[in-house]
């Protein structure tokens, strides 16, 4: 893709995960958002779409469900590629798949039990003002009081707000957007935790990213073109979001 045209065209929407990646790495930001690189799937991203799918199948479908399988078999169709690859050896996220969503599903119905489940994974666009660019999230359940954003995690957090800052922001967000509580909901196959992020700390964080969409948008008039953006952006490849072919193809860009 040439490195002439502006950094932002007029169809980008600004998003937590996209705020995020600028914060931790403006140069990942570009590949990702400029030459629309994303990474590759992993079990890890499996893990975690498959065991909130099967706790959304538990809270919703009439008559028992065996959440367990439902997320093993979710798990096994989206990874189908990365299995026969892998060939027959089971990956330890397979393993605990299960006992993940079935962790997500105790604590959601209990939730569900007060409040009526009104959407989830439901897509949002939203202009806010002093932003050119619209914000669009996508929360993973949605109650009448409360936004639940589940993280299905091999290590379980003791403390998100040191550890976890992206979460945080991203929650914050939604909880801004929708003047709702917001919470984060981890799991591992043996622990489950519901953080529920206080009102000052939503404020905090969302206005911190409302600041970061808007140094987006500066950079976007800052610099005329991505090749300007990268001649006067440091390449750091750093971190687990780089994958080889990304951080491959960025180093040939910025040399």
């Amino acid at each position: 893709m040439k490195k002439t045209n502006p950094i932002l065209n007029e169809e980008y929407r600004h998003s937590a995960s996209r705020g995020n990646d600028f914060i931790d790495s403006p140069s990942l930001w570009l590949m990702r958002n400029y030459f629309q690189l994303r990474s590759e799937t992993n079990y890890s991203m499996t893990m975690g779409n498959a065991s909130e799918h099967a706790a959304h199948v538990g809270l919703t479908a009439p008559g028992a469900i065996d959440v367990k399988k439902v997320a093993y078999d979710t798990f096994s169709q989206m990874a189908e590629d990365l299995l026969r690859a892998d060939q027959g050896e089971i990956p330890k996220q397979l393993d605990k798949v299960g006992d993940i969503a079935q962790n997500f599903t105790n604590v959601l119905i209990k939730i569900q039990q007060d409040q009526k489940l009104l959407h989830y994974n439901k897509k949002y666009i939203v202009k806010v003002a002093g932003l050119k660019h619209k914000i669009t999230y996508v929360p993973d359940f949605e109650f009448e009081d409360i936004v639940v954003d589940t993280k299905a995690t091999m290590a379980f957090p003791t403390d998100p707000y040191k550890t976890k800052l992206g979460h945080i922001r991203q929650a914050s967000l939604y909880g801004a957007l929708m003047n709702k509580r917001t919470a984060l909901l981890y799991a591992t196959d043996k622990k489950v935790g519901l953080f529920e992020i206080p009102p000052h700390i939503v404020d905090l964080q969302s206005d911190f990213m409302f600041d970061v969409f808007k140094k987006i948008e500066k950079n976007n008039k800052l610099f005329k073109n991505a090749k300007e953006f990268i001649d006067y952006t440091v390449l750091n490849t750093d971190g687990y979001k780089w994958d080889v072919e990304t951080r491959k193809l960025a180093n040939r860009y910025w040399s």
